[in-house]
């Protein structure tokens, strides 16, 4: 009879064993799955900081292109008034004006391509937020997938304890029995 009971023993120590061994892969996977994801977030998060500082650099463009339109429309102010001061005679007033046509139309030509400029800069500025926008959001699912995550493991593992517990009752109970016959 002790022969028995020293190869249930072994059998059942076996069996402890292998649960453990099986424990321990899974764990060692979902540690790794949780390293991946983390570098994912630092990935995700580096990238968010470079698109940030793209963005600060867009508003600074943004700024001196709206400063310079401001000095190139005082500029054109200034030279309507020279040229409409100008000299009281036919001929110069006419060549005057040829003068004035081409610098406004030189002018206007200026101010449309800065106009186009700024509006390049605002419109990557408004895809660079929707890009920050987008990846603010992945790093939240990512969150709530750790935090599912974890509670599965942590539900897991309680459950396993929970049945070590009950496995080592048993265990306690049978050798009373073992040790009583």
């Amino acid at each position: 009879m002790k022969r028995l009971l020293s190869t249930l023993l072994v059998i059942v120590t076996l069996g402890l064993c292998a649960v453990c061994v099986v424990q321990w892969v899974r764990e060692e996977r979902l540690r790794g799955h949780i390293a991946d994801l983390a570098k994912r977030l630092e990935a995700e998060n580096t990238a968010r900081v470079e698109a940030e500082r793209k963005a600060a650099e867009y508003d600074k463009e943004i700024e001196r292109l709206t400063i310079l339109r401001a000095e190139v429309e005082a500029k054109l102010l200034a030279t309507t008034e020279e040229h409409t001061d100008g000299g009281n005679d036919s001929v110069s007033r006419g060549v005057t004006r040829a003068i004035f046509l081409n610098q406004l139309v030189q002018t206007q030509t200026k101010l449309t391509a800065m106009e186009n400029a700024v509006g390049k800069g605002t419109e990557a500025l408004k895809d660079q937020n929707e890009s920050v926008a987008a990846q603010n959001a992945t790093i939240t699912k990512q969150n709530e997938l750790l935090k599912q995550l974890a509670n599965e493991r942590n539900a897991a593992i309680e459950k396993l304890n929970s049945r070590t517990k009950e496995f080592n009752e048993l265990v306690e109970k049978y050798n009373k029995l073992a040790k009583s016959r």
